[in-house]
């Protein structure tokens, strides 16, 4: 996996720059502010196979390669063509990529955007090309999502709040009696890590615990390894890890192993398979996370609007509509990885059925009902409807009695 850790010292800077780039354009004020939908540029589109244009900010990096993968799924799913890019790590590169595909033709772009503001800076691109775009697994501020709302070609967001990942962890670690936390995460600029410190310590601290200390600023795992034996070494009467992503949890694990007088348990957001396997042991008390069918759900929002069937919610608005972040006990963990990793959770037949033209009447009502009950319940007892997986294995894991 290559490192990151150059990525979020540049955002500032890359996005001060692009904002500058992008200010003296006029184009935009040519357009209607108006928020309801355009005309498609050509009215034979939903006739054609579409191609979309999706960008993925590292490849190599676990939490972000799954969100590909499972795009790419629902694009085979849906028949449509893709065009995939590498951003590289680089916020300025994620913009390039944007103008890259913009070129190249795409009939709409499934956005993914490390920093808040580049949405913004993407709507204006999109805007000025009259390229429909939707954003994936990060949703915006409420100012960015006001200035999203004005533009016609905005389709929608689908994504988790990120506090609310972190919260559960904290309020299950407080739960079993833990008092003394410390937390190891990514960069303090980066919205998705802030948010899941921010969720897991105002519940910890509301329960009674302390948060210790918070070890900002990893990147990799072996950011994460030497950062938590130095918090250990600091902190040796800690009685709970909260690791924010995968390869800290998986840093934090190392961590503890050169600290065995230390009796902390190990909590973590993002479900890779590191996670899996920790959990199965018993080394990972509880993870969350299976959030990234967020991309699913955001392609088949923008596949609707190319086939002249925009869903749209009240106020004839581009829809924001969050999945829920799952908690995996260690009983399921074989499941998970079979119906998770290596296939997707959602069949072809049920995404075709939430999207024009195999349901030419489909509602946002109808995409948000699955995304409201999406559970690690709700999807095996729909695997085992489809005869992939028996009630024996169901009451083994804990699902049927």
């Amino acid at each position: 996996m290559r490192k990151i850790f150059y990525v979020l010292l540049v955002i500032i800077l890359a996005c001060t720059l692009i904002f500058s780039g992008c200010g003296s354009s006029s184009s935009s004020s040519k357009i209607s502010s108006t928020t309801t939908p355009p005309s498609q540029k050509d009215s034979t589109t939903a006739n054609k196979k579409l191609k979309l244009g999706f960008n993925n900010f590292l490849k190599g990096f676990y939490s972000l390669d799954i969100l590909e993968k499972s795009f790419k799924a629902t694009a085979d799913a849906l028949n449509v063509d893709t065009m995939i890019t590498n951003d590289e790590g680089k916020v300025e590169q994620s913009v390039q990529n944007v103008q890259n595909m913009i070129s190249s033709g795409v009939d709409g772009i499934v956005f993914f955007g490390i920093s808040d503001t580049l949405f913004p800076v993407v709507s204006q691109k999109c805007r000025e090309a009259k390229i429909p775009f939707v954003i994936y697994d990060h949703i915006p501020s409420d100012k960015s999502m006001e200035i999203l709302q004005q533009n016609p070609y905005f389709v929608g967001v689908v994504g988790e709040h990120d506090y609310d990942a972190g919260y559960p962890i904290g309020e299950y670690a407080a739960n079993q009696g833990l008092k003394k936390a410390i937390v190891v995460t990514g960069k303090n600029t980066d919205t998705t890590h802030s948010a899941r410190v921010k969720g897991f310590t105002d519940s910890f601290t509301k329960a009674g615990g302390r948060v210790l200390d918070v070890g900002w600023g990893n990147t990799t795992l072996a950011d994460a390894l030497s950062q938590t034996d130095d918090l250990l070494t600091a902190h040796p009467d800690v009685d709970c890890i909260y690791a924010t992503g995968g390869d800290f949890g998986s840093g934090a694990l190392q961590a503890l192993q050169k600290h065995p007088n230390v009796k902390a348990k190990v909590f973590v957001t993002d479900l890779d398979p590191d996670i899996l396997t920790g959990l199965k042991a018993g080394t990972i008390t509880a993870a969350n996370g299976a959030h990234w069918v967020n991309v699913d759900f955001a392609t088949i929002l923008i596949v609707n609007y190319l086939n002249n069937h925009p869903l749209r919610d009240s106020g004839n608005k581009a829809p924001v509509v969050t999945v829920p972040v799952l908690t995996l006990p260690n009983n399921q963990v074989s499941l998970y990885q079979k119906f998770w990793l290596d296939n997707e959770p959602f069949s072809v037949t049920e995404l075709r059925n939430l999207t024009v033209p195999w349901n030419p009447n489909v509602t946002l009502n109808e995409v948000k009902s699955v995304i409201s009950n999406y559970s690690i319940k709700s999807r095996l007892e729909e695997k085992q409807k489809e005869g992939l997986v028996t009630s024996d294995e169901l009451k083994k894991a804990g699902i049927i009695n």
